[in-house]
């Protein structure tokens, strides 16, 4: 292993870090331009890490910093996201190393992951469930297929699908959701804090705010983001006050149909006794690590509210 340097994001130079960010992450440009955003900067002292060789960035680990209801008490956490090492330093240990130096930043930490990541956490002892499912359905199967598809950004001018409303962007619809998620957060153990400070970083700052959606169905209320990749226009539920039910998937995929939009996606913890996959659909890996066991125990078996909008899962 050669010599290596690792340090916060803030003692690299912004072109330095946008070209390695380019070179490394299939984000859109509006993304990239706004990785401080994105890494909730200012948010409080916690930042990502780069690793260094001969002075070239080698490696890279993101961070989302949240706050955390544990019990009556708010604690600080850390989402792992953006972990990247390039192909010529890869199994030599900078993984390793790179994520031992992040693991100090903050006692509890958090990540949606895929196998390989998983691999390393759990060399550092980190829990993992499967308690969380990305569940996919087609507007139609036809539309999935090139000749069938038709795109278009703009959204249907209609302002209600069946019970399905589609909401304006405003203070008011704001303050409704920000009302609720309080609410709901009351009543757990253990759960993600998204408050005022949370949804003006998350939402009304976002980088492609244009893209979101606000909509109420009976007493939930719902946010969803439409996006374009490989040629298929997607529509994301990225929050949802409640949890999200037959009867709300039924009505996006109306609105879906109304508006060219292939497929319709979401995060769900549907307890079911036989419950059956797509070939689409997949598990998610909750990984997660507290160096206190009381808060790990929470995280395992209470933890329910993560949705899209919480890591960096509805972008990439």
């Amino acid at each position: 292993m050669d010599k290596f340097h690792i340090k916060k994001i803030s003692e690299i130079s912004k072109e330095k870090l946008i070209k390695f960010y380019q070179n490394s992450f299939n984000y859109e440009k509006p993304i990239l331009d706004n990785y401080n955003w994105r890494y909730r900067s200012g948010f409080n002292e916690f930042e990502p890490l780069v690793l260094e060789v001969n002075h070239q960035i080698c490696g890279h680990a993101g961070l989302i910093p949240v706050n955390l209801k544990v019990n009556n008490k708010v604690e600080k956490a850390i989402w792992f996201t953006d972990f990247y090492i390039s192909s010529g330093y890869r199994s030599k240990g900078y993984g390793t190393e790179l994520t031992k130096e992040w693991m100090k930043i903050c006692p509890i930490q958090i990540t949606l992951c895929n196998d390989q990541s998983l691999k390393i956490f759990k060399k550092f002892n980190w829990s993992v469930n499967n308690n969380f499912t990305r569940r996919i359905k087609f507007n139609t199967y036809l539309r999935i297929i090139p000749i069938f598809r038709r795109l278009n950004n703009n959204v249907h001018n209609q302002k209600e699908f069946g019970k399905l409303k589609l909401e304006e962007p405003n203070n008011e619809i704001m303050t409704k959701i920000i009302e609720t998620s309080e609410k709901n957060l009351s009543k757990k153990s253990i759960g993600l804090i998204r408050d005022e400070d949370w949804f003006k970083w998350r939402i009304i700052d976002c980088p492609y705010k244009k893209n979101i959606l606000f909509f109420s169905f009976e007493s939930s209320f719902i946010i969803a983001n439409v996006k374009i990749k490989n040629n298929l226009k997607i529509l994301n539920i990225i929050y949802s006050t409640n949890p999200i039910n037959n009867d709300i998937t039924d009505l996006f995929l109306n609105f879906a149909k109304k508006n060219n939009i292939n497929y319709l996606s979401y995060i769900s913890i549907e307890k079911k006794i036989f419950d059956t996959f797509l070939p689409w659909e997949r598990k998610l890996n909750f990984a997660f690590y507290s160096r206190e066991k009381s808060t790990s125990d929470l995280l395992d078996k209470k933890l329910d509210n993560i949705q899209f909008v919480d890591s960096d899962i509805d972008y990439i």
